[in-house]
């Protein structure tokens, strides 16, 4: 329906439009998406209608419209836009805590480092060698690797920057309890994270029915190391238990025999 009314020659005063009214109250409530929208469209409508020999005045309150229409369509696609990003980050940064931990040790034990080191943190990705001890270790200490799920009761504290969760790794000797520990990224380089998640993995164990614990995580994070049956640590770049590795020295030091 057409607001505004004709203006006749016989009024002396021509009557305001209501397209351009419509249009500026439309733009000012740029808190409800798409009103702002709207009120561009009006306002450009109302532009021609308003000009010095339209039939309608308002003219002024057209171009303001205009203005603010296309500043705040434009504020509301960005945020929306960012709204999506950050929510996208958000929903990842859960399935790190839900699917995470088990897709990790899937793709170690089946020697895929990139759909491993996808689920770990930023900076704290666990070299190749580390990743080879630690699977060498645990394929002999539990066999091979089925699943990792959440214990029951293990509740993730989101609001905390760092904490770990209770997990049953199932591997075909049998189940075994563990942990796996998250950081929150911090973006101390500025920017957001390369795979776009705001949480990663930074370590992840697995306790022994002995109370042994092998563990998996970054060389450089100063934790713990993943230990063979002797309880010294493998060596880190072959991933050999550590008596296999002083054997082989020895060897390669031993005099000749006699021909």
């Amino acid at each position: 329906m057409n607001t505004d009314v004709e203006f006749t020659e016989s009024n002396q005063i021509k009557p305001m439009s209501g397209m351009a009214v419509t249009a500026f109250v439309m733009t000012i409530l740029f808190c409800i998406p798409v009103l702002p929208l709207v009120g561009l469209l009006l306002g450009l409508g109302a532009l021609g209608r308003t000009s010095t020999d339209g039939p309608f005045r308002g003219r002024p309150l057209a171009i303001i419209a205009i203005i603010l229409g296309l500043l705040f369509t434009a504020g509301q696609t960005y945020t929306t836009v960012k709204f999506v990003e950050v929510g996208g980050m958000v929903a990842d940064s859960i399935m790190v805590v839900v699917t995470g931990p088990d897709d990790a040790m899937e793709g170690a034990f089946k020697g895929d480092l990139k759909q491993t080191n996808d689920w770990w943190l930023v900076g704290q990705k666990p070299s190749a060698a580390r990743t080879e001890a630690f699977v060498s270790e645990a394929r002999r200490r539990f066999g091979e690797f089925k699943s990792a799920v959440p214990d029951d009761g293990g509740q993730p504290p989101f609001g905390q920057s760092s904490f770990s969760m209770p997990l049953k790794f199932v591997f075909s000797n049998g189940s075994y309890d563990g942990t796996v520990s998250f950081q929150a990224f911090t973006g101390d380089g500025g920017g957001l994270p390369e795979n776009g998640r705001l949480l990663g993995i930074v370590k992840i164990t697995v306790v022994d029915s002995d109370g042994t614990e092998v563990v998996w995580d970054a060389a450089d994070a100063g934790l713990s190391t993943p230990v063979d049956s002797s309880g010294e640590a493998p060596d880190e770049t072959t991933g050999k238990p550590a008596a296999e590795k002083s054997a082989e020295k020895m060897d390669d030091q031993s005099p000749p025999s006699d021909p």
